[in-house]
């Protein structure tokens, strides 16, 4: 029970710190939508500030003997589509830095070498909309291209997070 809470304070403090450093990287550079619209949260209303937001912290732990492949692509289609169709806050892969881990030991799959994260309204937004924009027949032509198919993704997470501030 300790640890779980501990493992969860210790994944909160992370996914905090991944949204705010991703927003003050956004504000400082004045960046924009690549297409030079909105991204879709700001189409619908600033979901940061609504009451009951919540961020879901996708982790993926990701063969890495075809993880520079993987990245290779994800910067390129996988980001143009999610972006266009989701409000992602970062999309983050490994940087090739050794993990500082502390606490109890990892698992033979290590730290996870993917993540991202995706502002929501609600909880009941996510499980209606996430479906459908992942169902569509572009994302399965673009989601087609994973190095070594869906067997490369060793363990998927998805943790729902609500922001402090």
């Amino acid at each position: 029970m300790i640890r779980s809470r501990r493992n969860a304070g210790i994944a909160a403090g992370v996914a905090i710190f991944l949204i705010g450093v991703t927003a003050c990287a956004s504000s400082e550079s004045g960046e924009s939508d690549s297409a030079g619209e909105e991204p879709a949260a700001a189409a619908s209303g600033d979901m940061a500030s609504q009451e009951g937001a919540i961020y879901e912290v996708r982790n993926y732990h990701f063969d890495p003997a075809r993880f520079d492949e993987y990245a290779q692509i994800a910067r390129g289609e996988y980001l143009r589509y999610l972006r266009e169709h989701l409000d992602i806050v970062g999309f983050w892969v490994d940087s090739g830095i050794s993990a500082e881990v502390r606490g109890a030991e990892q698992d033979e799959l290590g730290s996870a070498n993917i993540t991202w994260v995706i502002r929501w309204a609600s909880k009941a937004e996510r499980d209606e909309k996430l479906p459908q924009v992942l169902g569509t027949p572009e994302w399965r032509e673009i989601f087609a291209e994973v190095p070594g198919g869906g067997a490369s993704y060793l363990r998927v997470e998805s943790r729902f997070m609500e922001s402090l501030y």
